[in-house]
């Protein structure tokens, strides 16, 4: 049974406060403008920021594609986030990568988190036996921003690489939900749950991310 995202978040906070060899969080780049690369997997971080919506819509990199998943470790690489609300422009954000080099946690899915200051981020979560089949998959896509938190259950990801030297795709969540506990929020960090009366808010999310050591 998967496990929720802003608990697995949590234990990853946890672990890296008690153990130095748990995760090594990547260091964002001072580059903020620089596009990029789409001829490797190995991916430019960005600070996490407000970017032009023209970053949301290039592609991602490409590269190996090998679904035995062995001798994964990836400390750096971005994901870059576009989010619509109904009825409004869309807006594009970009978070650098974030937590465990090894994104296989828990043991049945790869779990790629990407953050920037404060609360805001991604989390991309795959099951690892649809990656040791397809590159057309199925993922749970989790965003925090401005202090709301969506989330998309059955968002496609398409991979343009799978493999020790960098995993890359573009995923697309139609529809995402507005959800309460963000993953990224500190554990004392207090937050009020939503009205259950008052519909839940919505909002079309897509983007594309890439992972490298």
């Amino acid at each position: 049974m998967r496990r929720s995202v802003a608990a697995l978040a949590a234990g990853i906070v946890s672990c890296a406060a008690a153990l130095a060899g748990c995760g090594t969080p990547a260091e964002p780049s001072d580059d903020a403008s620089a596009p990029p690369s789409t001829s490797s997997v190995t991916p430019t971080s960005t600070v996490s920021a407000s970017v032009a919506q023209a970053r949301c819509e290039e592609s991602p990199p490409g590269g190996p594609v090998e679904h035995s998943l062995q001798d994964f470790a990836f400390g750096s690489g971005s994901a870059t986030v576009s989010l619509a609300l109904p009825g409004q422009d869309a807006h594009c954000y970009s978070y650098p990568r974030w937590g465990n080099l090894d994104p296989a946690v828990p043991i049945d899915s790869l779990l790629f988190l990407f953050k920037g200051p404060g609360s805001d981020g991604v989390t991309i979560e795959m099951l690892v036996g649809d990656l040791t089949q397809q590159t057309d998959v199925n993922a749970r896509v989790t965003v925090a921003i401005d202090g709301t938190t969506y989330q998309g259950e059955g968002c496609s990801v398409e991979l343009t690489a799978l493999s020790s030297a960098g995993v890359a795709g573009a995923f697309s969540c139609p529809t995402t939900t507005a959800v309460f506990g963000n993953p990224f929020a500190p554990l004392d960090d207090p937050e009020s749950e939503p009205p259950t009366s008052a519909p839940l808010a919505t909002a079309t999310v897509s983007g594309w991310f890439t992972a490298a050591p």
